[in-house]
């Protein structure tokens, strides 16, 4: 099943960052990883979210940190529980640190969508908790954590759970204060920092302010993420998720206008990529029974493979 990290473990053996000191060096002494960055990876994966038409656009690369961002109520900590699916289906080890829920709603969603289903029955819930065994961990703890516990977590995953990826939901749980942006530009550096150290691959979830006028009709920038402009500066992917309101708001009419129920249910936007070729939009379908999303809403949401392992 899947693993609790409690709160209360001593973390203080991995609260002490390790310091990056610059060596300056001749270009030369790089020629082998030149070559390396010029020659084909052979046998080496690409690690992607495969459930969705992300896939071919989309690496999670060893060592960089991705923002997934939103306005509130967008579904953004849905979008990275699938996420964190496809990962364990190739294999990858996460760690959720979900502080605004408790791990059991975390789970239930999780197993609603890893079972194509909204009531997973008993043998379902054997089945995606067996899967989830050695690949998935979760931090017992809601509420705040101090940007040093929420490193020392990190570290603790890399070193001692041989862990992949971690998933921080939200940002702000973590920093004390949302004026504080010099704490903000401390953290998304220190994340930074820790990917680098460590080889983790970094999701942190984090909100977006308002628009102008209250209104939410047209997905968000990566300039629109509140708090520090440090936050979308420093990481390597800035995703952005928004759900089309207006579409759900139509069927709630008498007779809806198909003109409406023709646009994807979300917007999913790559706003940024610095190791990756591709930005762009793509619009995606929300499958409401499991909570999955999908590439056309004529696609049929199939259960993840609990028993291919590799």
């Amino acid at each position: 099943m899947a693993n609790l990290i409690r709160d209360d473990i001593d973390f203080r053996a991995y609260e002490e960052s390790t310091e990056f000191k610059a060596k300056v060096r001749p270009a030369s002494v790089f020629a082998d990883e030149l070559d390396a960055e010029f020659t084909p990876k052979v046998g080496q994966r690409r690690i992607v979210m495969g459930s969705t038409k992300l896939r071919n656009a989309l690496e999670f690369r060893d060592g960089e940190v991705t923002v997934w961002a939103g306005y509130n109520g967008h579904r953004k900590s849905t979008f990275t529980g699938q996420v964190a699916l496809d990962l364990i289906a190739q294999g990858e080890r996460c760690l959720s640190i979900s502080l605004e829920m408790p791990p059991r709603k975390t789970l239930a969603r999780m197993a609603m969508q890893g079972c194509a289903t909204k009531t997973p029955g008993p043998e379902q819930r054997r089945e995606f908790m067996a899967w989830t065994d050695d690949r998935l961990w979760l931090f017992d703890h809601v509420g705040r954590l101090t940007p040093r516990k929420c490193l020392a977590v990190c570290r603790y995953f890399a070193d001692q759970l041989e862990g992949r990826h971690v998933f921080i939901d939200s940002f702000m749980k973590v920093c004390e204060s949302e004026e504080s942006f010099d704490e903000q530009k401390q953290l998304i550096g220190d994340l930074c920092d820790i990917g680098k150290e460590t080889g983790l691959h970094l999701h942190v979830v984090a909100h977006c302010r308002k628009p102008a006028g209250g209104t939410e009709d047209r997905p968000p920038t990566k300039y629109d993420i509140k708090g520090s402009g440090a936050i979308s500066d420093q990481a390597h992917n800035i995703v952005l998720v928004w759900e089309d309101k207006a579409k759900r708001a139509e069927l709630d009419r008498k007779e809806p206008r198909p003109e409406v129920m023709a646009r994807p249910d979300s917007i999913v936007v790559i706003d940024k990529q610095r190791n990756g070729a591709v930005e762009g939009k793509f619009g995606l379908w929300i499958d409401h029974r499991s909570l999955r999303f999908v590439d056309s809403d004529t696609e049929a949401v199939q259960p993840y493979d609990m028993g291919a392992m590799q």
